[in-house]
């Protein structure tokens, strides 16, 4: 019997099968210690947009993209109310979900940003947000601002390097040019009194290209600009905002308004995602813009 064992055993080992339990691919994938990190205005659900851009078209393009890319951890801005947030979630089953709206003191009324984490990669240890005004602990809209503007915060563990950072969402203001000066050294203050020297990325809608020298070099004082300092060389068009110009494929750094800004983080990759769900259609007016990184 003996014998026979040790002939059978051979014949598999001949024949490239082994019996030691074989890598399973799915694992390898989610225990990478490169994270893919995002940054993405998902464009407010509003009864102007109509046909391919109305949010009912666009949901589930949004929801698939995020998936085919894969993103472990992403910021979105433009929820109009929880109901938007809600379509978005539901089809986003793997993700935990934190968000705060502009609006009240609670942060549970208003246009929305959220941080969206991986439930198996990621546990929140914190969580928080502050308006972008000279009375951060306050509702209130800050300086020259024509709407309340925030910025969301969560301090996550990584369980597969068991590594923590911090990362940071925000939204800044369309319209006002001290409010966008202001909220970029605010936002720098915040990030020292929270994490210090510790890792942070910091995505958002900028509202502002790196030409706006006094929000970017406020900003770039503090973080690093990933595009900068990727390994590969950056994928897509500069520029983020696409305007829903549906012809048109190269985005100037004129639009680069959607960045990643990181401290204590190394960046491999940078791309903004020009993908589009049909010839012409994209998922929003403004890219989805992603980083493969690791964490320091």
């Amino acid at each position: 019997m003996k014998k026979i064992l040790i002939i059978l055993l051979s014949f598999l080992s001949f024949a490239g099968i082994s019996c030691a339990a074989q890598p399973d691919t799915e694992i390898i994938k989610s225990t990478s210690d490169t994270l893919k990190v995002a940054t993405f205005n998902v464009r407010i659900r509003t009864n102007s947009d109509t046909g391919n851009t109305n949010w009912k078209v666009r949901k589930p393009e949004v929801a698939k993209l995020i998936n085919e890319f894969e993103f472990d951890v992403f910021g979105v801005q433009e929820l109009i109310d929880k109901s938007q947030e809600n379509d978005l979630s539901d089809l986003l089953n793997s993700y935990a979900c934190v968000s705060y709206g502009r609006d009240n003191q609670e942060g549970s009324k208003g246009e929305r940003a959220a941080i969206y984490f991986l439930k198996s990669r990621f546990e929140l240890l914190q969580k928080g947000f502050f308006f972008l005004s000279e009375t951060p602990e306050k509702v209130s809209k800050g300086w020259d601002a024509a709407l309340n503007r925030i910025c969301l915060w969560t301090k996550l563990k990584d369980r597969v390097t068991n590594k923590e950072f911090y990362f940071f969402n925000t939204h800044f203001d369309h319209v006002g040019v001290t409010a966008r000066r202001e909220s970029a050294k605010l936002i720098t203050r915040k990030m020292e009194e929270l994490a210090g020297s510790e890792t942070v990325i910091c995505v958002g809608d900028f509202n502002a290209a790196p030409n706006d020298t006094e929000f970017y070099n406020t900003i770039t004082a503090k973080l690093k600009d990933s595009r900068l300092v990727s390994v590969e060389k950056p994928k897509g068009s500069v520029g983020t905002f696409n305007g829903w110009e549906k012809e048109k494929t190269d985005f100037p750094e004129s639009v680069r308004i959607d960045y990643l800004f990181i401290q204590n983080v190394r960046v491999i990759s940078y791309e903004t995602i020009n993908k589009r769900f049909t010839e012409n259609e994209v998922p929003s007016d403004h890219f989805p813009v992603m980083i493969r990184c690791t964490t320091k």
